[in-house]
């Protein structure tokens, strides 16, 4: 099977990137939208209004969070040439330093095929590779759900050298060591606990395509991801935390490739639907926001692509709810605003059936209660492109 390389993927969506700023100007500004793009919307397709998109900010969503600049000038450990072998060992060096002052790593360019595990702790965290250029460092593992506990720790621990009783992130790894199969919590090459986490400008990928295969779960509270590509197929990027900012990220996947409960903020994104395993569908999101939880993702000044596999037969999903939970009522919220949509999704029904197996119910009332937990909270607003 010939599969997308991610040097193949970025030369696609090199041109787009150079032009996003563009387009995110022109959104500022722009008069018209798309037919579909009118408020109420249909049951289907439902839109928003000025007031009530009001509503759904960036300020909202990261609840009294404002994500601050990342610095790279400062490193107290490196990674690669002359510095530690792997991230995990300086991961566990800035932890067993202590205190509550943050720590920096830097990762030298190259290719690590290794999995990384940060664990909640009190020491604040800092990964970053070459500014400006996160193809600089590629962190890729393949590594998919149904491998087992043992081939598991073969791969990610050889010889039992980068994990070891009484590490930080030892709980994390022989946790998943034990399974049976590690399922999709324990595929993730990427996996970071901590709060107040950042990283910058870092390439992960997971190219299994063993079922569900996660390249990075961000699974903590305020973290930071900025200029980071994420690439893969099923389940690609997990935000499983609480508030989780995403600025500019390139994320690649073809199902539920972008899904968890996290309130999670998506800015500048450019979000690209592949065909290569092969298929000729896609679906991007799958939320699993509680019915109860106000927020789920919001996806700003963004784009949205597909390959040519899925484009030809506009049979990309934008969205569908994972219910994860054994409750009646549709799980997953998502806002999708001022974005770039390319013509590959169905304009007249763009969310698909939930992974349960309930049907879509948009709410197109004029009325409307936007978190009447009776109907799917999918929305969008002010969206542009033969695709909105």
């Amino acid at each position: 099977m010939s599969v997308y390389k991610s040097s193949e993927i970025v030369t696609v969506l090199k041109s787009e990137k150079k032009m996003l700023h563009q387009i995110v100007l022109a959104l500022l500004v722009a008069m018209a939208f798309a037919d579909h793009q009118i408020w109420p919307g249909t049951s289907t397709r439902p839109i928003l209004s000025d007031a009530e998109a009001s509503k759904y900010t960036k300020q909202a969503y990261l609840q009294g969070w404002t994500p601050g600049t990342i610095s790279t000038s400062r490193a107290d450990y490196t990674v690669g040439s002359g510095g530690f072998s792997t991230i995990q060992a300086a991961v566990n060096a800035a932890i067993n330093a202590g205190g509550t002052t943050r720590k920096y790593i830097k990762i030298l360019p190259g290719t690590y095929n290794q999995a990384v595990l940060i664990p909640k702790t009190s020491v604040p965290i800092t990964i970053y590779g070459t500014k400006g250029n996160p193809d600089d460092v590629q962190i890729v593992l393949s590594q998919g759900a149904n491998l087992s506990g043992s081939e598991y720790a073969q791969q990610v621990n050889p010889n039992g050298a980068v994990y070891k009783d009484g590490d930080p992130a030892w709980s994390m790894y022989s946790s998943c060591a034990k399974k049976t199969k590690i399922g999709t919590s324990c595929s993730s090459i990427f996996w970071a606990k901590n709060d107040d986490f950042e990283i910058a400008y870092v390439t992960i990928e997971n190219p299994s395509l063993d079922g569900q295969a996660v390249a990075a779960r961000a699974d903590g509270d305020k973290q930071n991801w900025n200029n980071i590509n994420f690439y893969g197929f099923q389940d690609v990027l997990f935000a499983s935390g609480k508030r989780i900012y995403f600025n500019k990220p390139i994320i690649v996947g073809d199902v539920d490739f972008i899904f968890g409960s996290a309130s999670a903020v998506f800015e500048g994104a450019q979000i690209f639907a592949r065909g290569d395993r092969p298929r000729d569908s896609a679906i991007i999101f799958a939320p699993n926001t509680e019915s109860s939880q106000k927020y789920g993702f919001l996806v700003l000044n963004s784009k949205i692509m597909a390959d040519i596999n899925i484009k030809a037969n506009m049979s990309c999903s934008l969205a569908r709810a994972w219910d994860a939970s054994s409750s009646k009522e549709p799980n997953g919220q998502v806002v999708i605003r001022e974005t770039d949509i390319v013509d590959v999704v169905n304009l007249i029904a763009p969310y698909d059936t939930a992974t349960s197996g309930r049907k879509y119910a948009g709410n197109s009332a004029t009325n409307r209660n936007l978190d009447d937990s009776r109907f799917n909270r999918f929305w969008e607003y002010k969206n542009v492109g033969a695709g909105a």
